[in-house]
């Protein structure tokens, strides 16, 4: 299994490797800052690689970053309030903003191990790790705040609850590996290390090649690094497929597993508050009573927060932990018919899921005609004393109300009907079952949106984040049988269904 202690261990033996190598060309200045050259060079340059795969998996973990700074700067009483509205501009452009960081990671890694333009890279180096440390500080730090307080608001700080974190994962190797806030922040406290001494000694780092052939390797480095970025967000799906629904995984038997890991889960712990002196204790006890014990109302105390072990299985008698993901999360709704879940995932046989995240279009107000009928009302005494005043229809009269309908994007809708349709339908002939889920937040256009593109299967809704990490493509196809993921297609590079069926 790759931990972040295996992968500390390839860079530090590459490193060795490419110290070797220069140091036999005479080209070391200083045999220390060498290998700390190659062993950072490596290291930001195969990061950089495993988010090169799928930089929007980045752009979305940047996203969250740019909602939880706007919510910190957006909470406080000074001239720093005025950030806010800078990061959902932003998240906008998360993205573009993905694929830069991604290549300048890279380029960057490429430039320490060549030594090109020493002081430059030296101070671009030290600015990234500098950028690195306050992103993953601010992620680990967020679990000593109380989810109602803000993260300046420091006298409100209590123990470290991993539950509190604004964001809970760094994203600093992608999908590839998921680190712990904390490790994530000491990492890039270690890697401040020679980014100083870089800083402060850049005459000692090694130059191999010519000055020329480091601008070449540089600048063609650069632009494969943008192409291929582009072939694995604008053009096609990932080339490597690190999540949890890449092909050939069982979204059925993992959510079962997953599920079982959650109903494992133990408390070990209770944090109690103290609402009156503002103090907050973590009593690592698993027993109630005894912790509160330690704790009791009539002093003031009550329980903010249970610790509690990972989710677990037991499996030849040892815990193994079961690292939850994005499938514990896999709910689909039909709007009419509510919850549709254990349907989708115990259904026999082959199914084509057609995933769109977004709906591109707007939700227009029209005037609509409608014929409605003119009634005329007959008074017929029955005796003196009463009558019965009946209606009967005289005619008929065109009238108009305004309403919202969906209108789509042409070349959005145009991409259903003459690619994603007739694949959905060659398959729902074939005996599949084809139904496309959209968000929550779409599910009013989903409607009109059907209509317009004259689809026969059926829409249901999910969370949009869901949708995203099931694959990056909008609309994207997905095959399934059984549970499992046989396929994934772009909707750039959609395959006949005679090419499809297996």
């Amino acid at each position: 299994m790759t931990s972040l202690p295996n992968l500390i261990l390839m860079f530090a033996v590459c490193g060795a490797l490419f110290t070797w190598f220069t140091y036999r060309a005479g080209k070391v200045n200083n045999l220390l800052w060498s290998f700390l050259q190659h062993f950072t060079g490596v290291w930001f340059v195969f990061s950089g690689l495993v988010k090169a795969v799928d930089p929007i998996g980045t752009a979305y973990k940047m996203e969250d970053y740019f909602v939880a700074f706007q919510d910190t700067f957006a909470g406080l009483n000074n001239v720093f309030s005025g950030l806010a509205p800078l990061f959902p501009w932003l998240a906008k452009s998360s993205t573009g903003f993905s694929i830069t960081m991604v290549v300048f990671e890279i380029v960057l890694g490429i430039m320490l191990i060549t030594g090109f333009a020493r002081k430059f890279t030296a101070w671009l180096f030290f600015l990234i790790v500098f950028f690195f440390t306050v992103l993953t500080g601010f992620t680990f730090l967020t679990g000593f705040v109380p989810t109602d307080a803000n993260f300046f608001d420091f006298a409100k700080w209590g123990p470290y609850i991993k539950t509190q974190m604004r964001v809970t994962d760094c994203g600093c190797f992608g999908d590839f590996i998921k680190l712990d806030p904390r490790i994530s922040f000491y990492k890039d406290l270690f890697l401040m290390v020679p980014a100083l001494m870089f800083l402060f000694r850049s005459k000692w780092l090694h130059q191999i090649f010519t000055a020329q052939t480091r601008q070449i390797i540089v600048g063609v480095s650069t632009l494969a690094t943008i192409l291929f970025c582009f072939q694995n967000t604008y053009w096609n799906l990932p080339v490597v497929d690190f999540r949890p629904f890449a092909v050939g995984n069982n979204i059925r038997e993992r959510k079962a597993l997953e599920e079982e890991a959650r109903g494992n889960i133990e408390i070990i712990g209770w944090v109690f508050e103290n609402p009156t002196t503002g103090e907050v204790v973590k009593e690592m006890e698993p027993d109630y009573k005894t912790a509160a014990s330690k704790h009791p109302k009539e002093q003031g105390w009550k329980v903010k927060e249970q610790v509690k072990t990972e989710p677990f299985i037991e499996k030849d008698g040892k815990r193994v932990i079961i690292t939850e993901s994005k499938v514990s999360d896999f709910a689909v709704e039909d709007a009419e018919n509510g919850e549709v879940t254990e349907d989708i995932l115990n259904e026999k046989g082959y199914s084509m899921m057609i995933v769109a995240y977004k709906l591109y279009g707007a939700m227009e107000t029209t005037t609509v005609g409608y014929v409605d009928s003119v009634y005329t009302t007959d008074t017929v005494r029955i005796n003196p004393d009463s009558v019965v005043v009946t209606r009967r229809a005289s005619g008929a009269e065109t009238k108009t109300r305004e309403v919202s309908v969906f209108n789509p994007e042409d070349a959005y809708a145009e991409m259903y009907v003459n690619q994603i349709n007739p694949l959905a339908d060659a398959a729902a002939k074939a005996g599949w079952k084809v139904y496309a889920i959209t968000t929550y937040g779409d599910s009013e256009a989903a409607d009109g949106f059907k209509k317009a593109i004259n689809a026969t299967y059926p829409f249901y809704r999910a969370d949009d984040k869901l949708l995203k990490t099931i694959i990056r493509a909008n609309p994207g196809v997905v095959v399934l049988k059984d549970g499992q993921v046989l396929g994934m297609y772009h909707h750039k590079h959609l395959p006949t269904f005679e090419e499809i069926k297996l």
